[in-house]
C-alpha cells in the first residue's frame, strides 16, 4: 500500500514561503482552547473574588502558553500534511480533556489537568525534534527547544507528587522554566523568524473567538435574567464595552498586522507583542465575567472594582502591543509620548472609577467605564506621526 504523496512533507523555513495563511484544522484547534478559557471563565464566574482572580492567573497562563507553544511551531515548520493533522487532532483530544480537568485544575483533583499538559508538552517536544532529523540546519532551534520544554514537562509531572498547596510552587518553576525556552533561544528568533503574516493571523483569530464568547457570555445572562429596561441596557452596555476592546486591538494597537523583520532589537519587540497578548486576553477574560456579575449583583463594590481591574490590564496590553510596532530608532523629542498621553490618561480614570463602586451603584460605574471606552476609540482615529515611527 501506498500513502499519499502530501503524507509527509518535509518542513522549510519561512524564508522561503512568501505567503502563509491559517488553515481550517488551525481554527478548529483554536476553538478548542477557547472552550477551556471559558471553563476558567466559568470557574472565576462561580467565585469573583481577588484571590480566586489571582490563583486563577497561573491556570490560565498555561492554557494560553500550551496554545502558544503549538502555534509557534506551526508557523516556523508547519507543514499541513496528513501526519501533521493526525498529530494536531490528538492534540485537540488532549486539549478536550484539559478542558475537562480546568475547573479542578486549581484544587487537590488537579491531576488531570496537569498530565494532559504535559503530554501537549511531550508531543510539542517530538514535533521539534522530528524536524530537526529532517532539517538539520534548524537544529539550533529545535534542539533548545526540545531540551528546554521537556525540562519544563518533567517539572510538571513532578508537581503532581507535591502535596497540596505546595504544588503550585512547583507550578511556578514549571512556568519559569517553559518561559526562559524561547526567551534564552536569544539571536535563533532572528535566524529563524516566524513568519510576518501568519503569527499576527493566528493571534488575531485567536483574540476574536474570546472577544466573541466574552459577547456569547454577556447575552447568555441576559437572557436568564427578566429582562427589563434596565437589564436590557446594562447588557447593552456591556456588549459595547466588548466591541471596543476589539476596536482597540484591531485598529488602535494594530495589533494583526504583519510584524517587520529588522535588525537589533527585533528580538525585544517581537516578544514585547507576543507577551503583551496574555494581560490581554486575561483582562478580557475578567471584563466579560465581571459584567456578568454586574447584572447579577449591581449592589456589590467588588465586581465594579475588579471590571475596571480587567479593563486597565486590557488598555495597558493594548499599549504594550502598540508600542511593540514602533521602529524607536526613528522616533524624536516626544511626539510617541505625546501621541499616547490620551489613552494613558483614559487608563487612569478608569482605574480612578473602580474606588467609586464602594460609593455608587455597579451600572452607573459600567456606564462611566464604557463611555471612557467609547471615548478612547475616538481618539484612536487620529492619525498617528506615521513619518517619523515607521514599522
Amino acid at each position: 500500500m501506498k500513502f499519499r504523496k502530501d503524507f509527509i512533507i518535509t518542513p522549510v523555513l519561512n524564508d522561503e514561503i512568501s505567503e502563509k495563511h491559517a488553515n481550517w484544522l488551525e481554527l478548529l484547534f483554536d476553538l478548542i482552547f477557547v472552550a477551556a478559557v471559558s471553563q476558567v471563565a466559568l470557574n472565576l464566574s462561580e467565585d469573583y473574588s481577588l484571590i480566586n482572580f489571582l490563583t486563577l492567573i497561573p491556570l490560565f497562563f498555561a492554557i494560553w502558553w500550551a496554545w502558544t507553544g503549538q502555534t509557534y511551531f506551526l508557523d516556523r515548520f508547519g507543514t499541513d500534511d496528513i501526519l501533521s493533522r493526525i498529530i494536531i487532532m490528538a492534540q485537540i483530544l488532549i486539549v478536550a480533556a484539559m478542558v475537562l480537568n480546568v475547573s479542578h485544575a486549581s484544587t487537590t483533583t488537579g491531576i488531570g489537568f496537569i498530565i494532559s499538559y504535559v503530554l501537549l508538552r511531550l508531543i510539542l517536544v517530538l514535533e521539534y525534534r522530528g524536524v530537526g532529523r529532517e532539517l538539520p540546519e534548524s537544529k539550533p532551534i529545535t534542539d533548545r527547544y526540545s531540551i528546554g520544554f521537556f525540562i519544563a514537562a518533567c517539572i510538571w509531572l513532578f508537581s503532581i507528587a507535591v502535596p497540596y498547596p505546595y504544588n503550585f510552587i512547583v507550578w511556578i518553576f514549571a512556568l519559569i522554566a517553559d518561559l526562559l525556552t524561547p526567551i534564552a533561544a536569544g539571536e535563533l528568533h532572528i535566524k529563524f523568524p516566524p513568519h510576518p503574516a501568519h503569527l499576527p493571523e493566528r493571534f488575531g483569530l485567536f483574540i476574536i473567538i474570546v472577544i466573541g464568547e466574552a459577547i456569547v457570555s454577556i447575552v447568555d445572562t441576559m437572557a436568564e435574567m427578566h429582562l427589563t429596561l434596565l437589564t436590557s441596557c446594562i447588557g447593552i452596555i456591556g456588549l459595547i464595552l466588548s466591541f471596543t476592546l476589539w476596536w482597540g486591538y484591531f485598529e488602535e494597537a494594530n495589533g494583526a498586522e504583519k510584524r517587520v523583520r529588522e535588525k537589533g532589537k527585533v528580538i525585544a519587540k517581537y516578544q514585547l507583542w507576543i507577551y503583551s497578548h496574555f494581560p490581554l486576553m486575561l483582562g478580557i477574560l475578567g471584563v466579560a465575567v465581571g459584567i456578568k456579575q454586574i447584572i447579577h449583583s449591581p449592589t456589590a463594590p467588588i465586581n465594579s472594582w475588579l471590571l475596571c481591574i480587567s479593563l486597565v490590564v486590557s488598555l495597558i496590553s493594548l499599549n504594550l502591543i502598540f508600542i511593540s510596532s514602533i521602529n524607536w530608532k526613528n522616533c524624536i523629542d516626544r511626539i510617541i509620548l505625546n501621541y499616547r498621553t490620551p489613552h494613558y490618561f483614559i487608563i487612569i480614570l478608569v482605574f480612578l472609577t473602580g474606588f467609586l463602586g464602594f460609593f455608587i451603584n455597579s451600572y452607573i460605574i459600567l456606564f462611566i467605564i464604557t463611555l471612557l471606552s467609547v471615548i478612547n476609540a475616538i481618539i484612536s482615529l487620529r492619525e498617528p506621526p506615521e513619518r517619523i515611527c515607521k514599522l
